[in-house]
């Protein structure tokens, strides 16, 4: 039976694989749209195939190209990469959660993994977004460091415009109650004020976000 259908697929046309696949591609867009008719058998085997396939071909490449290795080198110099075993000790309490009785041996990987996410994330944003974006928009505001003419205004006024419209679009999620006091309510007035100027920037910049994109 194996040789007969070994035979048959060594007789297929060179170029099989590839029309088949573009077949099945099509078959399966077109029963992902049917949804637009509400819930069906063609949709729900296209969603089935693609939660399992990509599930199976997640788990497979982390076997064989994270896991495997690595547990490789753990078995076999265990002085060395001791750290794997820890890595894999929470990961086995990860499956914990599936579990009612035993699912708070699983909060400890998960309050790892969250601490240390969230302070490679807020390092990240701040060392690799944040602190530079200040560096650059600092700017000198002496004409005499951009030479001579009236261009060099025009790299003076550029800084203080990014500056205003900066401190203005922030000063628009302001929101305070109105206070006694004539001094608290120009102070009132003003940020009302700038905040509405920054309130109409931050469609201009949008615009120019999408114009540019």
């Amino acid at each position: 039976m194996l040789d007969t259908l070994a035979d048959l697929l060594a007789r297929l046309p060179p170029n099989t694989p590839q029309i088949a696949g573009t077949w099945v591609a099509a078959l399966l867009t077109l029963a992902t749209l049917s949804y637009v008719f509400g819930g069906n058998p063609a949709f729900r085997l296209a969603e089935y195939l693609l939660v399992g396939i990509a599930a199976g071909y997640a788990a497979a490449l982390a076997w064989n190209h994270m896991l495997w290795p690595r547990l490789q080198l753990l078995v076999g110099e265990p002085a060395t990469y001791w750290y794997y075993g820890v890595f894999f000790v929470l990961g086995l309490l990860l499956l914990c959660r599936g579990s009612r009785s035993v699912s708070v041996l699983g909060n400890l990987p998960l309050g790892v993994l969250f601490g240390i996410g969230a302070a490679l994330a807020l390092g990240g944003g701040l060392t690799g977004t944040f602190i530079p974006q200040i560096r650059a928009s600092v700017l000198s505001v002496n004409p005499a460091d951009y030479g001579e003419g009236s261009w060099a205004w025009a790299y003076v006024i550029d800084p203080i415009i990014l500056v205003a419209g900066t401190i203005a679009a922030l000063t628009a999620f302001h929101f305070g109650a109105r206070t006694d006091g004539r001094l608290r309510a120009v102070w009132h007035r003003l940020v009302r004020a700038v905040g509405g100027v920054g309130r109409g920037r931050i469609p201009l910049c949008v615009g120019a976000l999408f114009a540019s994109a």
